[in-house]
């Protein structure tokens, strides 16, 4: 189970970079696991290309924040463990997509202009406000943006996906740049139409039905 995970985290951050999510060292990858009744999780490494990453390179963390074997895990290993210990996901994306990027440099949000951004459990997506990369600062800024949501983009830095597991994360990672996408380019030409609350609503509900079918 170990190297599976540490697998999984090799395979997926490899994508980051032939899927155009995250170029060369940014953006990083993390999977909740337990190590003799030690919870925590691995996390990538820091320094290393995502295409370079290699099984010893994986870092295990503490929910305690005690980092084992003397790795060095990605900068932002803060922000995944506050994310572990204020929601219920199994794995975390974090990635410097084109399009999330560009939106979190101009946006304060991304409203419901378009259903599939009920796939974040949310009628939009929050932005929250920049901080030093790394730092605690950022860390509350993304939990109080993030709330019940499964996704937040950072201001003036990226995005951030959680998921049950590596696989649901890293592809709303992927939902949530295109819609980033489509919302940069509608606000292009004029400032779209939202869905209303009630029919967001509809959208939730029919979402979350067609999950648990």
């Amino acid at each position: 189970m170990i190297d599976l995970k540490k697998k999984k985290i090799i395979k997926y951050s490899k994508l980051l970079v032939k899927n155009g999510l995250s170029p060369l060292r940014s953006g990083n990858i993390s999977i909740r696991h337990k190590i003799k009744n030690i919870d925590g999780f691995f996390i990538s490494p820091s320094g290393k290309k995502n295409d370079q990453i290699k099984v010893n390179d994986i870092v295990f963390v503490s929910m305690s924040g005690k980092i084992y074997e003397n790795k060095k895990p990605s900068s932002e290993w803060g922000f995944h463990l506050d994310l572990y210990k204020h929601t219920n996901c199994n794995a975390v994306v974090h990635a410097h997509s084109k399009f999330a990027v560009i939106s979190s440099c101009l946006y304060k949000q991304i409203p419901a202009f378009h259903y599939m951004v009920a796939l974040t459990n949310s009628k939009s997506i929050k932005v929250a406000r920049y901080a030093l990369f790394g730092s605690k600062s950022l860390s509350k800024n993304i939990i109080k943006a993030i709330g019940t949501s499964k996704t937040c983009l950072i201001s003036n830095h990226g995005q951030i996906s959680i998921g049950n597991s590596i696989e649901n994360a890293f592809e709303l990672a992927e939902e949530v740049e295109l819609l980033c996408d489509y919302y940069y380019h509608c606000r292009l030409q004029k400032i779209p139409k939202n869905i209303s609350n009630k029919e967001m609503d509809k959208v939730l509900n029919k979402i979350l039905n067609y999950k648990s079918d």
